[in-house]
C-alpha cells in the first residue's frame, strides 16, 4: 500500500457513507413518493399474505424482542467487545454507530419523511419509512463486525447478513413493514458503519503520524477476498431477481385487480431485493474492515 493511499484511505468509506445517504433518500424518492413505487411496494405487501400463516407467527417473537432496552444493551455489548480487544476508540465508535443509526431512523421515519396517498388501497396509510426494527437488528450486526477479532470477522459478517435478512423479512413476512421500508433502515446502518470507518481511518492516520517504521504488511497476512466478493456477488444475483420481479409487475395499475401470480411475483420479488441489499452491504463494510484492520493492527 502506497503512502498515497494510505494518506486517504478515509475517502473511500466516506464516500460510501454519502452513497448510502443519498440511496436512502432516493429509494424514499421512488417508492414512497411515486404512484409507480407506491404500486410495487403495496402489491409485494399484500403478496407478504401469502407466507403470512407460515412464518409470521414464528418471526413476530423475534421480532418483539426489539425495544430500547434492547438496542442499549446491544451497545454495551458491542462495546464491551471493543474494551476487552483494547481499542478503546473503537468501542466508542460503535456504540456511536448504533445509536445514531437508531436515532436517525426515528428523526427520519417521524420528523423529515413525508407518505402521500398515491394509489386507492394500501395496508398502511402512514409513513413507516425506514424501518426501525430492521435498524435496531441491523446496526447491531454492522457494529458486530466493526469490533468483531480479526480471524472471526467473516464468520460475524455472514452471521450478520443473515440476521439482518431475518429481521427484514419478518416484518415484511408479518406485514408491519413495505420492502422499501427494509432496504431504507439496511442503507441507514450501511451509512452510518461506513461512516465510522472513516472516523477510524483519520484516526488511523494521526497515529500513523506519530509512529515510526511504517512497513507493509507481508503479503501472506493480507486478508481474503473471498468471503466479501462471494457475499457482494449473492447480494447482486438477489438484486438482479428483485429487478426481474419489479420489470414483471411494473405494468400493474391497480392494486384491486392484481392477480395471485402478480402478488406473488411482487412478494418474491421484494424479499429478494431486501436480501440482496444486506448481503452485498455487508460484504462490502466486510471487505473495507479488513483493509482498515490491517492498517490499525500496526499502530496498536
Amino acid at each position: 500500500m502506497t503512502s498515497f493511499s494510505r494518506e486517504w484511505r478515509w475517502v473511500r468509506p466516506l464516500l460510501l457513507a454519502l452513497a448510502s445517504g443519498v440511496a436512502t433518500l432516493g429509494v424514499w424518492r421512488f417508492f414512497v413518493v411515486t404512484t409507480r413505487g407506491q404500486l410495487l411496494d403495496s402489491i409485494a405487501y399484500l403478496g407478504a399474505a401469502i407466507g403470512q400463516s407460515h412464518v409470521a407467527d414464528r418471526l413476530q417473537r423475534v421480532l418483539e424482542t426489539v425495544s430500547v432496552g434492547a438496542i442499549a444493551l446491544v451497545m454495551l455489548l458491542v462495546a464491551l467487545v471493543a474494551v476487552l480487544r483494547r481499542r478503546w476508540m473503537l468501542a466508542l465508535e460503535a456504540a456511536a454507530l448504533v445509536a445514531a443509526a437508531n436515532l436517525s431512523t426515528r428523526v427520519l421515519k417521524y420528523h423529515l419523511l413525508y407518505r402521500p396517498l398515491l394509489v386507492d388501497w394500501e395496508g398502511l396509510h402512514h409513513n413507516s419509512y425506514p424501518s426501525g426494527h430492521t435498524t435496531a437488528a441491523g446496526s447491531a450486526m454492522v457494529a458486530a463486525v466493526l469490533v468483531a477479532p480479526r480471524s472471526l470477522r467473516a464468520p460475524v459478517a455472514m452471521l450478520g447478513a443473515l440476521v439482518m435478512m431475518l429481521f427484514g423479512y419478518g416484518t415484511l413476512a408479518a406485514q408491519w413493514h413495505r420492502p422499501s421500508d427494509v432496504v431504507g433502515a439496511y442503507l441507514v446502518c450501511f451509512a452510518w458503519a461506513f461512516g465510522a470507518l472513516a472516523v477510524g481511518a483519520l484516526r488511523q492516520r494521526v497515529l500513523a503520524s506519530r509512529t515510526w517504521g511504517d512497513s507493509p504488511r507481508p503479503e501472506a497476512d493480507r486478508p481474503s477476498r473471498a468471503v466479501p466478493g462471494l457475499m457482494v456477488l449473492l447480494g447482486c444475483i438477489a438484486t438482479g431477481v428483485a429487478a426481474v420481479c419489479g420489470w414483471a409487475t411494473w405494468q400493474v395499475d391497480d392494486v384491486f385487480t392484481t392477480v395471485f401470480s402478480e402478488q406473488l411475483i411482487a412478494y418474491l420479488g421484494g424479499a429478494a431485493g431486501l436480501c440482496g441489499v444486506a448481503m452485498a452491504g455487508m460484504g462490502v463494510l466486510l471487505r473495507l474492515v479488513q483493509l482498515h484492520d490491517a492498517r490499525a493492527a500496526a499502530l496498536i
